[in-house]
């Protein structure tokens, strides 16, 4: 199956002229678009990787390359950035370097990026990692777990209970991590609407939740999840209890 890379840049005429072809020869389509977030937004499911080259127009787009980040962890994809050292520095003030999949320092050999690129696609290292669905109406929340866990697993996330069976419709999960407390359509129902379907009925499902009183663990529980785990827990403690979940499961 054809890879394909999406470049993300500014007039880098002399890059992509170049890179462009050399990718090709390897059976990896190469399409470069400029820094705008509906024709990023428009290539996201089929890319397999995203390259940003960095320049001048980070400093003036920091919300556009922050949205670039959640479309990235939100897709489950590798992103990786190319610039001058400068350049890169400003981008980590918006992007954590631990969502930056790979780091180019210009000036760079056209011949070996190719060649670095060629590899990333073909390794099957992405493949082996563990794809999780998180579903919580809180974004800032939403934003940070995609940060905790995104250098583990491959994350994709939902901000609804609808928008998270539309996502189940089309893909496949190893987990998902649910809030119990949602408008439009709460944990308990879409857990319920999870185990009716055959796709998707035997997917497990945790509890990730703020309640933490008696009855709320009791309701919680009574719906026989695959475990719970609360919302105050610290990123290594989450982590870690994922990590036991996967190798008991």
């Amino acid at each position: 199956m054809t890879k394909k890379v999406l470049l993300i840049n500014k007039n880098a005429v002399l890059i992509t002229g170049r890179l462009i072809p050399l990718l090709k020869s390897s059976e990896i389509e190469c399409v470069s678009v400029e820094p705008d977030l509906e024709k990023i937004t428009s290539e996201k499911d089929s890319a397999d990787l995203f390259i940003l080259l960095a320049g001048e127009f980070v400093n003036a787009s920091k919300d556009l390359i922050a949205s670039l980040k959640d479309v990235c962890l939100a897709a489950g994809k590798p992103l990786c950035v190319m610039g001058h050292d400068k350049e890169l520095e400003a981008v980590e003030q918006i992007i954590p370097k631990n969502v930056i999949t790979r780091e180019f320092v210009r000036p760079i050999d056209i011949n070996t990026l190719a060649n670095e690129l060629k590899t990333m696609l073909n390794s099957d290292e992405s493949e082996k990692k563990k794809q999780l669905l998180l579903v919580d109406d809180d974004i800032t929340f939403l934003k940070m777990m995609q940060n905790w866990l995104g250098t583990k697993y491959r994350v994709a996330a939902a901000r609804s209970g609808p928008q998270a069976l539309n996502y189940l419709a089309e893909h496949i999960v190893d987990l998902i991590l649910l809030d119990y407390e949602m408008p439009l359509m709460d944990g308990p129902k879409v857990l319920e609407a999870v185990r009716s379907k055959s796709k998707t009925a035997n997917i497990p499902v945790i509890f990730l939740t703020g309640k933490n009183d008696p009855e709320s663990v009791r309701n919680v529980m009574s719906l026989k999840p695959a475990s719970y785990l609360l919302k105050s827990m610290n990123k290594e403690e989450i982590l870690q209890s994922l990590g036991s979940f996967f190798i008991t499961h």
